[in-house]
């Protein structure tokens, strides 16, 4: 073959590899055309490894979350019902099941347990604002009318919060939570799921819905029969095994996501009060 075929066969191979990128561009912009925006940027960012965020119709990619478990273990304590009806007098599950309802089904999989327990917090993070009692008046209202009003403080949050996760079928629990200077209520959420499985939905749903990415903290509650039950869960939990049920702690006033804060964290005086069915 001379010369002169070796060239013309060489622009041919040229000219062919053109036209195969541009047809593969062609076809890159008929599929991004039948995608959503939200879909365009989950491809977008998986072809870099990352995960997609969506906001106000902008795009970002992130490092996917990996969720740094802490835990706190309660040995010999129950969960009580409530001797004076502070909280239960007011918890109502019936009046906000339709807000419930809503909260969850605007998500994939609604009826899913990460999804409950995500698809509640962000809804009320988003429309309550933290507003404090009277300086002597302990006012603690029922959970339509913090809904309604769209403020109030720790523990109108938290018999909210409750009352909505109660009204689709979750089992939550009150805190009160005191040291010498100062009291907190927050809730607790019992995840009747193992905690692998769970972890594994709730990471797709917190890194879709919140620009949080990278290691991220998350707190669990679990209790044992002793301290020594206690210590075998907890070496569980530190080699990576899994258990099999498990609390969630939900802090009342932050905007972060469920499970983000350590609750307890400060308080000497701590007290697990039933408020459901």
């Amino acid at each position: 073959m001379d010369i002169q075929k070796v060239i013309l066969v060489l622009i041919i191979i040229v000219l062919l590899a053109g036209l195969a990128l541009e047809l593969k561009y062609i076809e890159d912009m008929l599929i991004s055309a039948n995608l959503s925006r939200e879909e365009q940027c989950e491809r977008s960012c998986s072809e870099k490894g990352e995960v997609a965020y969506v906001v106000k119709n902008s795009c970002y990619c992130k490092e996917p979350i990996t969720f740094r478990k802490h835990w706190r273990c309660f040995w010999n304590v129950t969960i009580e019902e409530e001797e004076d009806g502070m909280f239960s007098s007011k918890f109502n599950s019936s009046s906000v099941r339709n807000i419930a309802v809503k909260s969850v089904v605007k998500y994939t999989a609604p009826n899913a347990p990460a999804t409950k327990v995500f698809g509640i917090y962000n809804e009320v993070s988003n429309r309550i604002y933290y507003v404090s009692d009277p300086r002597r008046d302990e006012y603690i209202a029922d959970p339509l009318e913090t809904w309604d009003a769209m403020g109030g403080d720790c523990d109108d949050f938290s018999i909210l919060l409750a009352s909505l996760y109660e009204a689709i079928g979750m089992d939550a629990s009150i805190v009160e939570a005191y040291n010498p200077e100062y009291g907190h209520v927050f809730v607790i959420l019992h995840i009747e799921q193992d905690l692998d499985s769970f972890l594994k939905l709730y990471k797709t749903i917190v890194e879709k819905y919140t620009p949080y990415f990278s290691e991220k903290p998350v707190n669990l509650v679990i209790f044992g029969e002793n301290h020594k039950e206690c210590e075998m869960i907890e070496k569980n939990l530190e080699t990576g095994k899994n258990i099999e049920s498990f609390y969630l702690v939900i802090e009342s006033t932050t905007e972060d996501y469920p499970g983000s804060q350590d609750a307890f964290e400060g308080y000497d005086n701590i007290k697990f009060v039933n408020v459901g069915e």
